[in-house]
């Protein structure tokens, strides 16, 4: 049975490069990240891209199952499968996210969320700097994850000013989503 996959925008490159990796051919649509602040839009969204790719195989959701809270739902209703990690974070962090959620109060973010920062915070949320800087005062530091691309230093200063949180760079590999991928297109493959 052919497969089709549903991934969120802020994974788009690393979704891309891994199913490349993979030689993987198969149809993949995006849904916008900026909808995340919106559950009922995120939902269309969502079923919206199911609807638009469903008689062209079996869904695979490229995810995170806690981003909505009827996610698992939507994916059965389609007979789909779904990543068991959380989030776009734990799909690239796998367990490490634990590991490193204990050392300190830590907001992660991929080249994808610096990109679209303020299409999420600034127009999905109607946020202002006094926003940013009272809703990311609970974190500590901010931690990018770095894939070795190059990364846009005023991008990377701006969300600085926005948020008043330090940014490191984290160094990341793809291993994580590859592994999550291979579970779902094995799962799938299984009689």
């Amino acid at each position: 049975m052919e497969k089709v996959f549903v991934g969120c925008s802020i994974l788009e490159k690393e979704i891309n490069q891994v199913m490349k990796k993979m030689g993987l051919i198969n149809k993949t649509v995006f849904i916008d990240a900026a909808l995340h602040v919106n559950l009922d839009r995120l939902e269309e969204a969502v079923r919206e891209k199911l609807d638009e790719t469903s008689h062209l195989g079996k869904p695979i959701i490229l995810v995170g199952n806690k981003c909505h809270p009827d996610m698992d739902l939507i994916t059965k209703e389609y007979d789909g499968q779904i990543v068991t990690r959380c989030n776009c974070l734990e799909l690239l962090l796998g367990d490490k996210m634990k590991e490193l959620d204990k050392e300190a109060r830590i907001f992660y973010i991929t080249s994808g969320w610096l990109e679209k920062w303020k299409e999420i915070f600034i127009t999905g949320l109607g946020w202002d700097e006094i926003d940013g800087r009272q809703n990311f005062g609970f974190y500590d530091k901010i931690l990018l994850l770095d894939l070795g691309t190059p990364i846009d230093d005023m991008d990377m200063l701006e969300f600085f000013e926005f948020t008043q949180i330090p940014i490191e760079l984290y160094p990341i590999t793809l291993d994580n989503l590859e592994i999550e991928l291979t579970k779902q297109l094995n799962v799938i493959s299984e009689p």
